[in-house]
């Protein structure tokens, strides 16, 4: 038999908050983008569709930690919970994937 050794171990909460800061500032350089619209619509989309699917992921990471490292037993509040920060990342994904983004007459975005 071999013995295998972990040489690092990879951060959870770390890689969630790194992807929270990425939605972030990409819906905030969308909303500073006054050259090119496609483009600013590109960023606030995608930062918004990243948000939503972080949310989601933290919320189910942390259950599954409570559940797999802690012998937490889901309860009908824990599976609530989670249904509801699913369903609200979820609505968050559909809303910016979605949103109609109107520019202004003579080719400046709206919003400047």
């Amino acid at each position: 038999m071999q013995d295998i050794q972990v040489m690092f171990i990879v951060s959870g909460p770390g890689i969630i908050v790194i992807g929270f800061v990425i939605a972030i500032l990409l819906v905030v350089i969308g909303f500073r983008e006054k050259g090119d619209f496609q483009r600013r619509c590109r960023y606030i989309r995608f930062g918004g569709i990243l948000f939503g699917t972080m949310f989601i992921v933290s919320v189910l990471t942390t259950y599954v930690y409570l559940i797999a490292l802690q012998a937490y037993t889901m309860t009908l509040q824990g599976a609530i919970i989670v249904t509801l920060n699913s369903s609200i990342g979820g609505l968050i994904i559909g809303i910016s994937g979605y949103y109609p983004f109107k520019q202004k007459e003579g080719g400046a975005p709206a919003g400047t």
